[in-house]
């Protein structure tokens, strides 16, 4: 019986090896959603190291470029009311850098305490802002974040486009136990040039009223 023989075909030929750039296309490919999962961890561990500020420390830099702790300076027990001292103290802003309350003695201050939760809080801030716009010279406020990291609190006045704020920030409630504030923000303490509380106020306020209580504080220290 006869054979038929076959033609040689290209179905036997050898390909050539693939080449570096082929197999490193190939290796990515393959190995794509480990790079993907590495992404998304380091951006998750990044926000938790952003908002969380898990290597925060309880000490600022002071104007000398030493580190001091933070905290309350002098309270006697009392909760601040009208005519009485405010607790001085000492916090750090969202740089690090030392804010003593004293520090701003010869005027008057508007310690506002507040979170970024608080809708009240959102909604005052930029009259404050406004206020101490209008009086450069002699007036400062003073925001004081309650219990939050650096990172959620500077997210917070960044978005309400506050420009004329100091800021400070109170992680371990230290300030606002020796205000010894009740539940709920904000809180805002009028202190006039000479360290005296001449206003209380718990709520919210509106450009007109703070307008009028900083002419009042002015008018009880003698200014």
């Amino acid at each position: 019986m006869a054979t038929t023989k076959q033609k040689p075909g290209k179905q036997g030929a050898k390909q050539p090896p693939p080449t570096a750039l082929t197999r490193a296309r190939r290796w990515l490919k393959r190995h794509r959603s480990w790079f993907v999962a590495a992404g998304v961890l380091t951006a998750l561990a990044g926000l938790i190291v952003f908002f969380a500020d898990p290597f925060s420390t309880d000490t600022a830099v002071d104007a000398t470029g030493n580190k001091i702790e933070t905290g309350v300076i002098k309270v006697d027990g009392a909760a601040p009311r009208e005519s009485r001292p405010a607790p001085d103290f000492i916090l750090a802003d969202y740089d690090g850098h030392a804010v003593k309350l004293s520090d701003f003695r010869g005027k008057t201050v508007m310690l506002n305490f507040f979170a970024s939760w608080c809708t009240t809080c959102e909604a005052e801030m930029p009259d404050m802002d406004r206020l101490a716009k209008e009086n450069p010279d002699d007036f400062v406020v003073l925001g004081v974040n309650q219990m939050e990291s650096r990172g959620t609190a500077k997210s917070f006045s960044d978005g309400l486009r506050l420009k004329y704020f100091k800021f400070a920030l109170d992680k371990n409630e230290d300030v606002t136990k020796a205000y010894k504030l009740p539940s709920g923000l904000p809180h805002t303490f009028l202190i006039d040039k000479n360290g005296i509380v001449r206003v209380v106020k718990h709520g919210g306020m509106r450009y007109d009223e703070m307008k009028q209580l900083l002419a009042e504080t002015r008018q009880a220290a003698g200014s």
